[in-house]
């Protein structure tokens, strides 16, 4: 007999797509206007950026429309805000630029690489020259309860002169 399961799809699964759509229309009608009024202008990307103090490349990736090169929101923001003053745009025109950005994946804190550990400023350097001197600790506790155990360890000293008369004999 099949199970079968029906699970119901939740709604905000589907009101985010329209989301999604309305931001990518903002965001290309942003670049239209963008490109449009720049070249109605007839200011080159180098002579905005001189005059903006704004990074060419981030000029060119906004003009092409790439989201992942573009700066933290909080720089788009004021960037968006001295471009539309230069290219005599209404305030809030471009806005569509900072509405929606690439998340990129944070890299783990905790990748060890180990040709880059610092092993004596950094705790992971000290955790694990902690970890290696108990391994080397019990690997040596081991080996002299071995020695012990097959009675090839004498905890008495060993006395030279007896040794040499024994055999002399």
């Amino acid at each position: 007999m099949p199970l079968n399961f029906s699970f119901k799809k939740s709604s905000s699964g589907s009101s985010d797509r329209p989301d999604k759509l309305s931001h990518d229309n903002k965001f290309f009608e942003a670049i239209n206007l963008f490109k449009t009024q720049r070249k109605n202008a007839g200011i080159s990307l180098e002579k905005l950026s001189e005059e903006t103090k704004i990074s060419r490349n981030v000029l060119i990736a906004i003009e092409n429309g790439w989201k992942k090169y573009l700066p933290e929101t909080t720089y788009l923001i004021s960037m968006i805000k001295i471009l539309e003053v230069k290219l005599n745009l209404e305030k809030g025109s471009l806005n569509g630029l900072s509405s929606e950005k690439v998340k990129i994946n944070p890299i783990s804190r905790f990748k060890i690489n180990f040709i880059n550990i610092d092993f004596l400023n950094s705790w992971i350097g000290s955790l694990m020259y902690i970890i290696f001197m108990l391994l080397s600790i019990l690997a040596l506790n081991s080996q002299l309860k071995y020695l012990i155990k097959i009675n090839s360890v004498s905890t008495q000293p060993i006395n030279i002169e007896k040794t040499i008369i024994k055999m002399q004999k």
